[in-house]
């Protein structure tokens, strides 16, 4: 996540809140650049307040018009009365910055000007400003340090990046990366519910952190999590095939060919000499449980019905009921989508330039598993297209008959499962007895009628 990419030890940045609602950031380079753009040929139009005026010049009010508001750019009356008349005229709806000039004034006040700033020390001559409608400030600046005071004024959403983009603190690296890639923000809001937490720049995605990550009951990229690739892969415990996945550096790789990874744990729990709490016994056995069917699968081995009979003593739990009471929970799908359901238990595999998908769905009621085929059905081509398959695979597997329902989509997928198992597939489905498990069974036949192709 994003929570190593910024640091608030020394922030550089400020957060902006109207209330309680973020609206934006003010950094140091937002208050650099603002000024640093009055060096610019164009001439700066600012947006102030009476209040933030009187907070950078010391000085009274003498008139408060009607408008709080103040915007314009800055006019200098030093030059004659009539000059003065004539730059009015070329630049109206400027603030006043003069002498106690009577003509001056009144004429500013006349032509409606935003503002005037009167500077002067010492009594000011009896001014006419009954009908003008905006502030008259007096101050014993000079001009020069009047007009430099007045862009200290200017409010603070000015100068902020207005509605900096945010991101989540548990958001990935590669998120906070992609709306860079995408935007022209100069950097992102971290929030943690709701609430500034810090900030990141461009900068700080320059080097990718590394996490460290132990790959259990798999070992492919493709089944993994999002961004594998980048992080420190440092060890592996799986019990399926050996796929692609890659490593820096060598590192502790346990692959056994048992019927469940937690079984390959349990083993590692008895090696270290650590007591296995009874809920972690019965999260182990049910995973075991799962993975064999009831040791029912062909993946199963003695060392599985061993582990499992040693957990359910541990656990305390009768391991038929509780088979029983999983498969039934497992096959209730009532209230998960058509594609929900087809990705619950669903790995993608690479085999040469093809790419396909295997899914199970286990249930000891033949009506159960018949309603799930219905719903899904429909779903499989846009599975196919959204993760981009070549071929997808549905068994419908029932636990107590031993046997699989097969519904598949794929240009070739028909072909293959005729090659894989010697049986007519026809409208998108076949019957294969005999066969209940995915990494012992389906996955060896089709992988070895893809690579015969």
């Amino acid at each position: 996540d994003l929570i190593n990419a910024y640091s608030t030890d020394k922030p550089s940045v400020v957060p902006l809140y109207e209330g309680e609602n973020f609206k934006g950031l003010l950094s140091v380079d937002d208050i650099t650049g603002w000024f640093l753009s009055d060096n610019k040929e164009e001439e700066r139009i600012y947006d102030l307040t009476v209040d933030n005026i009187l907070k950078v010049i010391p000085g009274e009010l003498i008139h408060r018009g009607r408008s709080d508001r103040i915007r314009g750019k800055i006019l200098v009356g030093a030059a004659t009365f009539e000059s003065f008349c004539e730059f009015v005229g070329k630049y109206p709806d400027c603030i006043v910055v003069t002498g106690a000039r009577k003509e001056h004034i009144e004429y500013a006040a006349k032509m409606h000007m935003p503002a005037i700033i009167i500077t002067a020390d010492g009594e000011l001559p009896e001014l006419d400003l009954a009908e003008y409608e905006g502030p008259v400030l007096k101050t014993s600046l000079g001009t020069a340090e009047a007009i430099r005071r007045i862009r200290l004024a200017e409010p603070i959403s000015s100068m902020m990046e207005i509605a900096t983009e945010d991101i989540d603190i548990d958001d990935l690296f590669t998120d906070g990366k992609a709306i860079f890639a995408n935007s022209h923000t100069r950097g992102l809001a971290v929030m943690e519910n709701g609430e500034f937490r810090g900030f990141v720049t461009r900068r700080c995605f320059l080097d990718i952190p590394s996490n460290q990550v132990i790959m259990v009951d798999h070992n492919e990229p493709a089944q993994s999590i999002e961004g594998i690739e980048t992080a420190d892969v440092i060890e592996i415990i799986d019990h399926h095939r050996i796929g692609t996945i890659n490593t820096g550096k060598p590192i502790y790789f346990r692959n056994q060919p048992v019927g469940s990874s937690c079984t390959i744990i349990y083993t590692m729990y008895l090696e270290a000499g650590i007591e296995i709490p009874p809920q972690i016994a019965g999260i182990m056995l049910s995973a075991i449980i799962s993975d064999t069917l009831m040791y029912r699968s062909p993946t199963c081995t003695q060392i599985d019905r061993n582990a499992g009979a040693v957990l359910a003593v541990i656990a305390n739990v009768n391991e038929e009921e509780l088979a029983r009471a999983m498969f039934s929970a497992g096959s209730n799908l009532s209230n998960k989508t058509p594609s929900e359901i087809i990705h619950q238990d669903f790995k993608k595999f690479s085999v040469g330039d093809t790419t396909i998908g295997i899914g199970q769905i286990s249930s000891m009621d033949v009506n159960e598993l018949h309603n799930i085929k219905e719903r899904i059905v429909p779903e499989l081509e846009n599975a196919l297209n959204n993760d981009k398959l070549d071929m997808i695979f549905i068994m419908l597997t029932n636990i107590i008959k031993e046997s699989s329902e097969i519904i598949y989509a794929g240009a070739n997928a028909e072909r293959i499962l005729e090659v894989g198992f010697g049986a007519a597939a026809r409208h998108g489905h076949v019957t294969l007895n005999g066969v209940v498990s995915r990494k012992k069974q389906m996955l060896p036949a089709v992988t070895s009628a893809i690579s015969g192709e």
